[in-house]
């Protein structure tokens, strides 16, 4: 009867559609049964009756295509696992796309002026930190930007703190609703942005107090003088570009310049920052964690999130590019093993899309789409340094991610923080204002540091810990380890800021592999920044059979024992620093020693004239930063617009004892100017044991 079914299925052209335990639709009730023809209204409703079904069997839950509204965050414990291996899935109904929000309306619009640009309307005496219309997120007035001002140091209160910030005349006062206004500040370095909230102006000294401290000083940056670092978000007289808010909250009034002609329609403010949370028994302080169990969400649309705001109370990871265990994406795992977040959408939201915090083992998050949203893409933060290391063994896999960052600038695509064992594989990173993958622990230099700072010491476990302060000692307690990064496809990341990177890693443990990537066109002019880069204090990482193409300023920044292997670097574009043009950098040596590196079997390609192959800096005696330290060999250099200059370098190389079987000649890619970096079967490379890339394996599956 089953085949003659499927048959008479087959022949009519129609969709076969497996029965769920449960359904929910828009247009349900949560009175009625949650059959296919009495669905349920609400998810929260749906969990609950997996919960007295109690099956000791795989349960499927469908949603029907259409919108749901949010009042609060739908939260799945330990009760709602699926019993040993069998999985509780909550999907969308097969062809059909169901869109979860937390929206609340804004109506009863008045035109504000005669000209009838701006308009406003009363809303509750709340704040509120995006808004959105039919087009997505609306961005809030922001002014023109400004240099902090550096006064005379030998003055009393004359210089930029973590709190205080002087500026120029005219470019703060003292607004009635100051408790409303922010500034915008990229404090010092050229790696992070703070939103931060004022406290007090002082028009009279021209210093702004904020309430919440700053990453670093709020001066000047230091890597790129002469650059705007400070705007102020979220003044009237800012208002001034079609798509541009306002809120009041002293008034109750939110004002607004809409895109579109006429009354401003379908204006909504988001109520919620998490949407779904799945959260196990955490002991923050034992090792005993009970986590949440085989759950999935498969096919799910997320959109239209709240933003988050630095608290005095955060605990920074590094450079504060994102907090411990905090409230600040849609989708949140919290104590979880055995769980999947697949064929999922996130989009048009504030804050970011997926995090995975504390104890997670054996999660899944693949094929989702993550775009246009406030900060991180997917973030898999375990527990601080110390004993409790149970944040491993997670696949990361074949997700879209782009245009993050939109309100946090720094935001990476996939960051991994005391994060170990996991593979982050076949995904695609591009539009990043920053960098595209992080992995990232707790530097040595912190360990040592006193008192409570936000950045990294917050996050220590000192008990576990103890007075342990030297790299070896503290090795035991860096939990991000052992992670393969491969075949991921990175492009026009470090769109906007400085001193970032396609593929980063920094105070992370041993036996890091980073392999078969495909980084390509990071094309803003911007210096300091480099396709793969091992950074301060990194060792034992492995950056094997990479391509990096068309990427402005450094191809691989190498630092200590750490390990380039099989990587082809090509064409790589001059960047501008502090408004002069500099040489690319194919390989940036940066601190040593360097005994136990390896640089063997790279090709290192330049289509025209002038590169650094080698840049080794003007402090490299002082950092011993030197190739010459390293097994460096069998590396192929060319220059294709000036093959002496190749030659010179694999001459000055084996003066100083390396490079004795490298050569300095066309490698025969098939044709580079295309970008095609296929080698020709008489290709110096191939004899020389260089492993081709192939790039069908790299990037998005089918």
């Amino acid at each position: 009867m089953r085949f003659l079914s499927i048959l008479l299925v087959f022949m009519l052209g129609a969709t076969v559609v497996d029965a769920a335990d449960f359904y929910i639709s828009p247009d349900g009730s949560d009175q009625w049964a949650g059959s296919l023809e009495k669905p349920f209204a609400t998810l929260q409703k749906a969990r609950d009756a997996v919960r007295e079904l109690n099956a000791n069997r795989d349960v499927v839950v469908q949603i029907r295509g259409g919108q749901y509204r949010l009042s609060e965050t739908v939260v799945f414990g330990v009760e709602d696992s699926g019993k040993d291996d069998f999985t509780i899935t909550y999907e969308a109904y097969p062809d059909e796309i169901p869109v979860f929000h937390s929206d609340a309306e804004i109506t009863n619009w008045k035109q504000k002026d005669a000209d009838g640009k701006v308009w406003v309307a009363d809303v509750p005496k709340e704040k509120f930190y995006t808004l959105y219309d039919a087009s997505g997120r609306l961005p809030r007035a922001r002014s023109k930007g400004f240099i902090p001002v550096m006064p005379p140091s030998n003055k009393e209160n004359s210089k930029n703190t973590r709190v205080e910030l002087h500026y120029p005349e005219g470019a703060l006062r003292n607004w009635p609703n100051l408790a409303d206004v922010e500034i915008m500040v990229r404090p010092h370095h050229a790696w992070v942005v703070n939103i931060l909230p004022l406290k007090s102006i002082n028009e009279k000294a021209r210093i702004a107090t904020t309430s919440v401290a700053a990453t670093y000083a709020m001066d000047e940056l230091h890597y790129l003088k002469g650059t705007e670092s400070v705007w102020v978000e979220n003044v009237i007289e800012a208002l001034d570009e079609p798509g541009e808010w306002v809120l009041n909250t002293a008034e109750g009034k939110l004002y607004l310049w809409p895109r579109t002609e006429g009354p401003p329609k379908g204006i909504v403010a988001p109520q919620l920052r998490e949407y779904i949370k799945v959260e196990g028994k955490i002991d923050i302080d034992d090792p005993g964690d009970t986590p949440v169990r085989n759950l999935i969400f498969r096919g799910l649309t997320l959109t239209r999130g709240e933003a988050y705001r630095l608290k005095s109370e955060d605990k920074g990871l590094q450079h504060d590019w994102e907090f411990y265990d905090k409230a600040n994406a849609l989708l949140r795992l919290r104590g979880t093993e055995n769980c999947t977040v697949e064929k999922c959408r996130f989009t048009q939201s504030g804050a970011g899309a997926i995090r995975m915090d504390l104890h997670g083992q054996n999660n899944r998050i693949q094929s989702n789409h993550i775009e246009h949203i406030g900060s991180t893409g997917i973030l898999l933060c375990g527990y601080g340094p110390g004993t409790k290391d149970v944040n491993h063994h997670n696949l990361v896999y074949n997700n879209h991610i782009h245009h993050v960052g939109e309100i946090y600038p720094h935001a990476p695509g996939i960051f991994l923080w005391q994060s170990g064992e996991n593979r982050v594989a076949n995904n695609l990173v591009h539009h990043t204002p920053y960098a595209g993958i992080i992995v990232s622990g707790v530097m040595t230099d912190f360990f040592s540091k006193k008192g409570n700072a936000r950045e990294l010491v917050r996050t220590i476990r000192r008990k576990e810990v103890g007075k342990n302060r030297t790299l070896e000692e503290i090795r035991p307690f860096l939990h991000s380890h052992d992670n393969l990064v491969e075949y991921n496809e990175i492009h026009h990341a470090m769109e906007q800021l400085g001193d970032g990177n396609g593929i980063y890693i920094r105070g992370a443990g041993a036996g890091n592999i980073i392999r078969r990537n495909y980084i390509h066109h990071l094309v803003s002019p911007v210096a300091l920044q480099s396709a793969i880069r091992t950074d301060g204090g990194q060792r034992d990482t492995l950056i094997a059979e990479n391509l990096i193409y068309r990427c402005t300023s450094q191809g691989i920044q190498l630092k200590l024992n750490n390990r380039a292997v099989n990587n082809i670097i090509a064409d790589l574009i001059e960047p501008i620093h502090n408004g002069e043009k500099r040489l690319p950098a194919y390989l940036k040596l940066r601190e040593g020693p360097m005994t136990g590196a390896v640089i063997q079997r790279n090709i290192l390609y330049h289509p025209v004239k002038k590169a650094d192959f080698f840049d080794q800096g003007r402090n490299r005696r002082l950092t011993g930063a030197r190739a010459s330290e390293a097994d460096t060999d069998y590396n192929i250099y060319y220059c294709a617009g000036d093959p002496e200059l190749s030659r010179a370098v694999l001459i000055e190389a084996r003066r100083s004892g390396i490079d004795k079987n490298s050569r300095a000649d066309d490698p025969l890619f098939i044709d580079p100017a295309k970008g095609d970096f296929r080698l020709k079967p008489d290709s110096p490379a191939l004899k020389m044991g260089i492993v081709p890339i192939d790039l069908s394996k790299i990037g998005l599956r089918e």
